[in-house]
């Protein structure tokens, strides 16, 4: 993959959109910061110096974008595993749909970000990871880095090569069948931190929807509520118990 990095941008996801829209595809756009980062549904991503962010661009021929939203996670996720110490390495997941969260403390605090925007026939793929940047005193209670994690400046450009080629390992063994939907889903389901939680869920139209988590596909995710079984595709997830 051709990788395009930046001393700054205002989104590497607007920035790959446009290429995007000119026919590029396998092209990582890179920036050391963001001044206008943002994660699902426009919700601001604090980009400072220190972070990796960068934006995927891939053809929907290569892979379906459904899959891919649940295998950017388990890409990073698996990345990250690597980097923690053996204390840590079994307490990292996924919440819903795709934030990565490590337990620090005995508190589950998030320290990835992933964003997935369909372009025409392209799929941008955001990710933004909390690596040697200092966590904002604002969110401190809720994200933490890497470097804060491991007590040491991580190189950023190793865990990008590392998480852009676990990826095309990945793909390349769906496109040659040697793994399906099904097992790609099982893989997700393992790193769940969210199905069996009691969660609320805020939708698109501003209304919230709360039950237990039954099970999630490539279509959401599936929930137990007041009304009976629900398929929820898409929303911001608030773990309850």
């Amino acid at each position: 993959m051709k990788v395009v990095s930046f001393k700054e941008l205002d989104s590497t996801n607007n920035y790959a959109k446009k290429l995007a829209k000119e026919g590029e595809s396998g092209v990582v756009i890179v920036a050391e910061r963001q001044s206008s980062g943002r994660g699902r549904w426009g919700r601001v991503w604090y980009s400072d110096e220190g972070g990796l962010y960068f934006s995927l661009i891939l053809d929907v021929k290569t892979c379906d974008p459904k899959i891919i939203n649940i295998l950017a996670p388990i890409c990073v996720l698996e990345t990250l595993k690597k980097y923690l110490p053996n204390n840590n390495k079994d307490k990292i997941g996924i919440k819903f749909p795709n934030d990565i969260m490590v337990c620090v403390n005995g508190k589950y605090k998030k320290i990835c970000g992933i964003l997935t925007e369909r372009c025409g026939d392209r799929v941008i793929v955001g990710v933004g990871v909390d690596v040697n940047n200092t966590i904002r005193k604002e969110i401190e209670e809720i994200a933490v880095s890497l470097k804060d994690i491991c007590g040491k400046e991580i190189d950023k450009m190793e865990l990008l090569n590392e998480i852009l080629k676990l990826l095309e390992d990945y793909i390349s063994k769906i496109k040659n069948r040697d793994l399906d939907e099904n097992e790609i889903l099982s893989i997700y389901r393992r790193y769940s931190l969210t199905i069996g939680k009691f969660v609320k869920i805020m939708l698109p139209n501003n209304r919230y929807v709360s039950g237990k988590v039954y099970d999630i596909d490539l279509d959401g995710i599936i929930l137990g509520t007041e009304r009976g079984v629900e398929k929820i595709p898409s929303g911001i997830c608030f773990h309850l118990r």
